[in-house]
């Protein structure tokens, strides 16, 4: 069962599905019962019985004529709880104990549903409280999420443009060979590129950093938000010294 900061317990299962309904709204999405089957790799069966379920105990509404899914104010409390211990059991695992990305997310999927609240808040102290996930996407606290530049899909920058990465999208993540890549050649929150050369006849952009060039698809880079020029680099988080001594200690 799911630890949920007092409220009675849900299963894990309902859990996952509340954040990814909380993530698919925050991209824009209309979420409808196909999405959400496509989008967490299950029988359209299957989302159909677990979203009714999740209608009648009171954690989403489903409208009528649309057939659209939304989060009811319990269901968002959870949905965001969820996704902070996720968030930090990134930080901690990426940052502390030198996971990478695609298997700290894996990891943290299962951390996620093991955290009691106390526990999540020593470790968001720890970690200096992180207004964002390693990625780059806002970790709601108490209720409220930091405001954060919206930023503009990489895929749509200019040649020759410089540009700051600003966030790598939920989708994205779970894509877990595009993370490892991402990863691998420093394209994360704060770093700053030049678009070298942007060819849209075969799909293709590169990007020039510090002794470093990256070609990305199009499509890949569709799913990373970008400042443009020079971000002020405030609003990437550090993790403090502490935490990492605190490794070792």
């Amino acid at each position: 069962m799911a630890t949920n900061g007092g409220e009675t317990p849900i299963t894990e299962v309902a859990a996952d599905y509340l954040m990814t309904i909380r993530y698919m709204h925050g991209e824009g999405q209309p979420v409808i019962a196909a999405r959400l089957a496509e989008r967490l790799g299950v029988s359209a069966a299957t989302v159909s019985e677990t979203v009714s379920r999740l209608a009648r105990d009171g954690l989403l509404s489903i409208d009528e004529q649309t057939r659209q899914l939304a989060l009811t104010e319990r269901g968002r409390r959870i949905a965001e709880r969820t996704f902070r211990r996720h968030a930090l059991a990134e930080w901690l695992l990426t940052e502390v104990v030198g996971l990478g990305w695609a298997e700290a997310d894996e990891e943290a999927h299962h951390l996620q549903h093991a955290l009691s609240e106390r526990v999540t808040d020593k470790i968001d102290d720890l970690l200096g409280e992180p207004p964002t996930c390693p990625h780059g996407n806002p970790i709601p606290r108490n209720g409220r999420t930091p405001q954060r530049p919206a930023g503009i899909p990489m895929s749509k920058a200019r040649a020759g443009e410089e540009i700051t990465i600003l966030r790598v999208t939920e989708e994205a993540e779970e894509d877990a060979r595009l993370l490892t890549f991402l990863q691998d050649h420093g394209v994360r929150p704060g770093a700053v590129f030049r678009v070298s050369d942007l060819s849209e006849h075969i799909g293709t952009m590169t990007l020039a950093g510090d002794d470093t060039h990256v070609t990305l698809g199009l499509v890949a880079a569709a799913k990373l938000r970008i400042l443009e020029g020079r971000a002020d680099q405030g609003l990437f988080h550090k993790v403090p010294e502490r935490a990492r001594l605190a490794s070792v200690m």
